[in-house]
């Protein structure tokens, strides 16, 4: 059977009790509306309610990429966590002592895994002495790596929390990867030190989060796709660099315009419209990865793919890669 995932750093320092990430010290107090303050501003609004009398003895490590923050956590005493419908996957993963999720009741202990789904209000308390791996990962970020690496969008999954056991498998290969971001921390010329690389870990996380849950890794490829749909892809993937109305969509799937769109948003969770534009975004940010600042005019390229708009395209392209499109260009290698 496979072991329970380890997480612990190695050599911790002092006071930083084999947290991952204890090379990267994020706060340390005994104020909890300090701890809440800076997850607030960090990550997503938190809630921290006390549960019983005591001294909190708060530490938090961090490793933050684009779209995806790694921390280590203790809070020391019990307390309450509660949040606003979540806009990112969360995980808590216990590496010592417990954390509950209410109200299902739902506790995981070392080496399990409680993840929430983006839409989720997460309430849940850390028992005392807990000490966590906690994983905040863009929805965007895992969109762009189905289309990606899957031609097609994550499907809806419900807001839930859902409790993974510590045998599951997939956890240890998050474990893996978690060790490997640890070991590069500290590098400045590793996988962290360039945004390309961030990138390339950020989807290695990606790949592993459909790993854990089936309903994601149960998505249809893209040769497994129904006539009506696979049709479309194809001729969309073909002719990405031409104009493409929904018209024309139409007569190459032999369906009608009602049928296709319903096609699209149940077999590939989006409409065939915003296909198009997340193809055409994907297409644009290769071209940014592969040349140098000086080499492309952002505006020409934008209207050559069929966004009129600058300043449209730069929010599109902000809210799809969590950058501007000139930060991608700016890139070093």
């Amino acid at each position: 059977m496979t072991a329970p995932v380890s997480l612990a750093h190695p050599s911790p320092s002092p006071g930083q009790r084999g947290l991952p990430f204890a090379m990267r010290p994020w706060l340390r107090s005994h104020d909890m509306d300090e701890a809440a303050a800076v997850l607030n501003t960090q990550v997503e609004e938190r809630r921290v309610q006390p549960r019983r009398r005591g001294a909190a003895d708060i530490l938090f490590t961090l490793q933050a990429m684009p779209q995806l923050k790694l921390f280590g956590a203790q809070w020391g005493a019990e307390l309450k966590v509660s949040s606003r419908p979540l806009a990112s996957w969360h995980g808590i993963l216990p590496l010592h002592g417990a954390v509950t999720s209410h109200p299902d009741g739902q506790q995981a202990g070392p080496g399990d895994l409680l993840m929430f789904t983006p839409g989720h209000q997460v309430e849940v308390v850390w028992h005392e002495g807990t000490r966590a791996l906690v994983i905040a990962l863009d929805g965007a970020c895992l969109n762009d790596h189905m289309l990606r690496h899957h031609q097609s969008e994550a499907t809806r999954v419900p807001p839930q929390a859902q409790l993974i056991c510590r045998r599951n498998p997939a956890l240890a290969s998050l474990g893996n990867l978690v060790r490997l971001v640890d070991g590069e921390a500290g590098s400045s010329s590793g996988l962290l030190a360039t945004a390309v690389g961030q990138q390339h870990l950020q989807h290695l996380f990606c790949e592993n989060l459909l790993y854990l849950i089936p309903s994601l890794s149960a998505l249809p490829q893209r040769s497994l796709l129904p006539g009506t749909v696979k049709r479309v892809v194809d001729y969309v993937h073909a002719n990405l660099d031409q104009p493409l109305c929904i018209s024309q969509l139409v007569t190459v799937s032999g369906a009608s315009r009602r049928s296709l769109e319903q096609a699209f948003r149940r077999y590939l969770g989006t409409s065939p419209q915003r296909y198009i534009q997340r193809c055409k975004l994907n297409v644009i940010r290769e071209m940014l990865l592969r040349h140098q600042p000086g080499e492309l005019q952002l505006c020409e390229l934008a209207f050559r793919w069929g966004f009129a708009q600058p300043s449209h395209f730069t929010t599109l392209y902000k809210q799809a890669f969590g950058e501007l499109p000139s930060q991608t260009l700016n890139r070093r290698p």
